[in-house]
């Protein structure tokens, strides 16, 4: 039996069908059919793994509905790691569909360009320059991409050396579309005391490929950023996307039992860091001083139940003087973006963003921070829809401002 079933089974063993999941669940919160909630997708990918049931259009539905935000898994008392199941669920299917029922255009086409950041950047330069031009519906959802305003990030050399190592992971899509977030954390770390190295042979996370069923083809970017890291010695890896930092924290998961790739993959694992967290335990720390704005936050669902991070990117925005931070009731709840969901799925994420705006409106913030490029392009996209002021940006970019205005003022 295939290992990643042989897990699957484990974790479905472990499940006690207590329904603590549901109220978790967003599109089980959408809906209310059991179908669409962890229990019931553990229960049919449970048929299908034991051969009860036959890998159907229903099951495929169920499975390709399921947000991945793994909310469920904070919420079980029993620790089942849903994940596993719905994987292998989505693999088996994967395996077993007709080949005229395998990733869409759009889908297959974004996972091939995030193999090739500098491609996938050259695509988006393309895009704004048309921007007037009418995108097919299925590409409504990456018009906050084609709008979006880069910000010049510029750090002076450091007058003393830097006293604590670390390496920096830029991964493709937040690269490529929001390359002055990744900036914008670079230059905070090295003020902050870092010394960053960032290796040019790493590539794609793989979470694209591994949430799509694409095992093979995750595990294949996931040992070049392996090898990549592995000359940076133990220093911690840092990056600026929930979902990326999710992916890169269980590469062993993706080599459980390969003798080759296992013990290689678990290292590197260890040693992945969001940004934030490097930045709130930093040898130097910085100043912030706001703009006297109200300022809300998108957490990344990752960041929150598969990092357990979520608490730091509040922790850095309270720090922030003059600023006041307004915390929303669903902050932590997925927006419905989940990698490429929404452009699998728009009626679904437009639900969950509508649920968003409208939650939004009773606190109205001048400033909404993400830290995930694809929370960053569909908050945009319900702020523009629901004709708000509100400026949407990564976390990063904020305080590098704020940053700013402390050291000038410092020098007055």
């Amino acid at each position: 039996m295939d290992n990643a079933v042989t897990r699957a089974i484990q974790e479905i063993n472990h499940c006690n069908k207590c329904g603590f999941c549901l109220p978790a669940c967003p599109t089980y919160q959408l809906t209310g059919n059991e179908l669409d909630s962890p229990r019931g997708r553990i229960a049919m990918v449970e048929g299908m793994l034991h051969g009860e049931i036959e890998a159907q259009i229903g099951l495929e539905e169920s499975l390709k509905y399921c947000l991945g935000c793994r909310a469920c898994e904070t919420a079980c008392p029993s620790g089942v790691q849903y994940h596993l199941v719905l994987e292998a669920g989505r693999a088996k299917l994967d395996q077993t569909r007709p080949a005229h029922r395998g990733l869409t255009f759009v889908p297959r086409t974004l996972m091939r360009l995030t193999r090739h950041p500098k491609r996938l950047r050259r695509l988006a330069a393309l895009g704004r320059r048309a921007g007037a031009l009418p995108l097919p519906q299925k590409l409504k959802q990456l018009t906050p991409m084609l709008a979006y305003q880069s910000e010049p990030v510029k750090v002076d050399a450091r007058n003393k050396p830097a006293t604590t190592g670390a390496a920096f992971f830029a991964g493709c899509v937040q690269e490529a579309l929001f390359g002055d977030a990744n900036q914008a954390a670079e230059a905070l770390l090295r003020a902050a005391g870092y010394d960053l190295v960032n290796p040019p042979q790493q590539t794609c996370c793989g979470a694209i490929a591994w949430h799509a069923g694409r095992a093979r083809e995750a595990r294949r970017l996931a040992q070049r950023n392996i090898q990549a890291y592995e000359i940076t010695g133990e220093v911690p890896i840092a990056n600026t996307a929930g979902g990326c930092g999710a992916m890169l924290s269980e590469y062993g998961e993706l080599f459980r039992g390969d003798p080759v790739w296992e013990e290689r993959a678990e290292r590197f694992s260890a040693r992945v860091r969001d940004w934030s967290e490097l930045l709130l335990n930093a040898p130097e720390p910085l100043r912030f001083v706001g703009r006297q704005e109200r300022v809300a936050l998108q957490n990344s669902c990752h960041l929150v139940n598969v990092e357990k991070a979520g608490e730091n990117p509040v922790a850095l925005i309270r720090q922030v003087e003059g600023d006041e931070y307004v915390p929303l009731p669903s902050q932590d709840r997925c927006c419905g973006s989940a990698g490429i969901y929404n452009i699998q799925h728009p009626e679904w994420a437009d639900r969950i963003l509508e649920g968003k705006m409208a939650e939004m409106g009773a606190y109205e913030p001048d400033r909404l921070l993400v830290v995930n490029p694809g929370c960053a392009m569909q908050m945009t996209l319900g702020v523009e829809r629901a004709g708000r002021s509100t400026v949407v940006e990564h976390l990063a970019r904020y305080l590098y401002r704020a940053w700013l205005q402390a050291e000038s003022l410092d020098q007055t």
